[in-house]
């Protein structure tokens, strides 16, 4: 405030109290005050119009602003009172005020657009308190770590929810990057890690999914080798098996000479088609998809699955349309190879009640689950893991292929597929199209 203005304020202050005593005075002794009362009290009334002008409403005014600041409503301004020294404070109150409400709209805007983002982000994302217990989460997360939709995170710390990817992640360390394997055919990549909020540690959770890169380098991979051992194969076994005609001819005479030949032939050829087999599999053609009701197809395969089973094959699709994008020939070859393998899986449990149960179910709008159990020797937990890559079988004579087939079939549908044995000694190949 500057000099003058408050020497004005001084003066009008001290002239009102001047005028007050005098007013009191004249209470007293209203004889001694005749023909000046009235002037005095004009005289008072102005200077108490004055006060309340320079002091009285700036107060209140600065009064007002503290109000709106402590309620924090950025919407209203203050009114000048044509008082300069007041109203420049008004003014730089209400610029104040239009910059707080600007970047308030900005950062709510902010806010909205990062919520909408992690919502939307295809990489599963969880924020966590100080003491590590869930605040926030996307559907990405539910979906990567498979949740049930029904079950809230919220308020929960990573030990507390149910699934194996809970399970795993809430082992890590902060700042620890982690690759797990799912289901034997899913892999995902997972992050701990933390920022700093109001000096405090603040953890947070991304789950990427990598499953389509590490398929692809390992297709890429596989394809490679298989090619080149091909290559080598096939060339080396040419040459042998002109040699091994060569003698057959030269000592088709001794019956000893030409069994070991034979032999020999035969296992030659044994080796080219278990190349062939692998070769076949890194050459699938890309499906041919039509639109396929997957219980009507299942019944239609029913008679020659039946025919090439040792065990009864029971199904049970109930009466539900349900519509799949399919390739024909490469879902019947699925099924020919899982219901295969079901017969193999009983014959070495050495089961005379073994059974086949076919299942298909509505699970959402678009998703469709194909269950195959059998009653066999079942699987363990590291074997599921290992089921699907090439060149893994469980058994003597195996050579790895035909869930490898299946695998690399499943994968060019989308579909989602997993192979587990149950406590109550059912293992059961699930499918789900979507």
């Amino acid at each position: 405030m500057k000099f003058a203005d408050l020497l004005g304020l001084r003066v009008i202050f001290t002239l009102t109290i001047i005028s007050t005593i005098i007013l009191a005075c004249c209470a007293l002794n209203p004889r001694d005050c005749t023909g000046i009362t009235i002037p005095i009290i004009i005289i008072e009334t102005i200077l108490l119009w004055l006060l309340w002008r320079c002091i009285i409403k700036p107060h209140r005014m600065a009064q007002r602003g503290m109000e709106l600041l402590s309620v924090q409503d950025t919407h209203n301004r203050l009114a000048c009172v044509n008082q300069p020294e007041a109203d420049r404070i008004a003014g730089l109150f209400n610029t104040l005020m239009e910059r707080l409400h600007k970047e308030r709209l900005m950062l709510r805007e902010q806010d909205s657009f990062m919520r909408q983002l992690i919502q939307a982000s295809p990489m599963g994302i969880a924020m966590m308190d100080f003491d590590s217990v869930i605040t926030d989460f996307n559907p990405a997360f539910l979906k990567l770590t498979g949740l049930q939709a029904d079950i809230d995170p919220k308020g929960k710390t990573l030990s507390d929810l149910p699934g194996y990817i809970a399970s795993q992640i809430s082992q890590m360390e902060e700042g620890e990057i982690k690759t797990i394997k799912y289901e034997g055919n899913i892999f995902l990549r997972c992050y701990l890690l933390s920022f700093s909020d109001c000096g405090f540690r603040r953890p947070f959770i991304l789950i990427e999914n990598m499953t389509e890169e590490v398929m692809e380098a390992e297709r890429r991979a596989y394809d490679k080798v298989i090619r080149i051992m091909a290559h080598e194969v096939n060339n080396s076994m040419t040459g042998i098996m002109t040699l091994l005609d060569i003698l057959a001819d030269c000592h088709k005479d001794d019956m000893e000479i030409s069994n070991f030949i034979e032999s020999v032939s035969e296992r030659c050829e044994s080796m080219q088609r278990f190349i062939k087999a692998y070769a076949d599999v890194v050459r699938l053609p890309p499906p041919d998809k039509k639109q396929i009701d997957l219980g009507e197809f299942i019944l239609n395969h029913l008679p020659f699955l039946r025919c090439n089973s040792g065990y009864p094959i029971v199904y049970d699709g109930g009466v539900t349309r349900m519509m799949i994008n399919a390739d024909p020939d490469m879902l019947s070859q699925i099924l020919v190879n899982i219901i295969k393998n079901a017969n193999e899986a009983i014959d070495s449990a050495g089961r005379k009640d073994g059974r086949i149960n076919i299942a298909t179910k509505k699970l959402s709008d678009g998703e469709f689950l194909l269950s195959i159990t059998d009653n066999g020797c079942g699987i363990t937990d590291e074997t599921a893991t290992e089921l699907f890559n090439p060149f893994f079988t469980t058994k003597p004579s195996g050579q790895g292929i035909g869930l490898t087939m299946v695998a690399e079939i499943l994968r060019r549908h989308d579909a989602l597929f997993s192979l587990r044995s149950e406590s109550e000694g059912l293992t059961t190949f699930s499918i789900i199209f979507r």
